[in-house]
């Protein structure tokens, strides 16, 4: 049974992660060059990275590391990255008629999070075994 500690937990860690994805959106439409797009790529890449990082970790051992990762996963990282955003940017590129753009967007996102995802899972496992 879930209990109620939980769920505040993930609505906590939502509502920061909400916070963050906000702020790296902001920030990335206000660099030169920048938009909307390279902001739900960047925290789609962000968020797989922190995602690899929680998942080389040991599993908890206690029910406030327990509670702590839920924040984590489920509430912060899920609300941090952006598959919905995604989706929806990725076929209003098409729709756009900007085939190559669409793809590249999908690309990026895919691939960069899956090697964001590996790779600081990889660097936390390696930092752990020193």
């Amino acid at each position: 049974m879930t209990s109620w500690l939980n769920l505040a937990a993930i609505a906590l860690g939502g509502a920061a992660g909400s916070l963050c994805r906000y702020g790296v959106t902001l920030a990335a439409a206000a660099t030169p060059g920048g938009s909307t797009l390279l902001g739900t790529t960047l925290a789609n890449i962000i968020g797989c990275g922190l995602l690899g990082a929680l998942s080389s970790l040991a599993p908890p051992e206690s029910e406030s590391i327990e509670r702590l990762m839920l924040a984590l996963r489920v509430g912060f990282l899920g609300s941090l990255t952006t598959f919905s955003t995604f989706a929806a940017e990725s076929t209003m590129l098409a729709g756009q008629g900007r085939w190559g753009a669409s793809g590249a967007y999908i690309l990026a996102n895919l691939v960069l999070g899956y090697l964001a995802l590996i790779l600081v899972g990889s660097l936390v496992r390696g930092w752990i075994q020193t």
